[in-house]
């Protein structure tokens, strides 16, 4: 299983205090990915991919933003290591996903938290029909603008998982 596979990565990470989303809530995520076997994935913010290998640990391709350089270059290389196959673009994530004309079948959101109302819209264009746009860190404060959005958004049907500082996972109805 990646997440026993990912536990070395799981430990450097937080040890360099690495913002990723840990074993707890990446089994919640695993699960949604088994569930859904989606064949294209957007992620905002990879920081050093401990996330985007639990994404495409079942063959998707993956598209993943991130700002920082040298974060985006240890995401490569995780996800070399881990035989991910993953396209890293290099910037701020609320411009480059402006630019994404593709449609992805699951977007996970994961960045600046002030910023994940900018994006929201953008992110329900990229998602196709009965997608998922799954966001972390939802009870944060920075987030509270977002997830009003999310849970009263006309495309989405959202719900909100109580793992420590949350997950929202709206299903594009729309």
């Amino acid at each position: 299983m990646i997440l026993n596979k990912l536990s070395e990565l799981e430990t450097e990470s937080l040890m360099r205090k690495i913002p990723i989303i840990g074993r707890e809530k990446g089994t919640w995520l695993l699960q949604k990915v088994k569930e859904m076997n989606p064949k294209k994935i957007l992620e905002l913010g990879s920081a050093n991919g401990y996330s985007g290998c639990i994404l495409g640990s079942y063959g998707a391709e993956l598209t993943t933003i991130e700002l920082d350089t040298k974060m985006a270059h240890e995401a490569v290389t995780n996800f070399f290591k881990f035989n991910i196959k993953a396209k890293v673009l290099v910037g701020d994530a609320t411009q480059l996903v402006k630019e994404l004309k593709d449609s992805f079948d699951l977007v996970f959101i994961d960045f600046a938290k002030k910023s994940y109302l900018k994006i929201l819209e953008d992110c329900v264009r990229l998602t196709k029909y009965d997608g998922l746009i799954i966001a972390d860190n939802i009870t944060m404060s920075g987030c509270q603008d977002f997830k009003g959005a999310i849970m009263n958004h006309s495309q989405l049907k959202t719900e909100i998982i109580k793992i420590k500082d949350g997950l929202s996972c709206s299903v594009k109805k729309s």
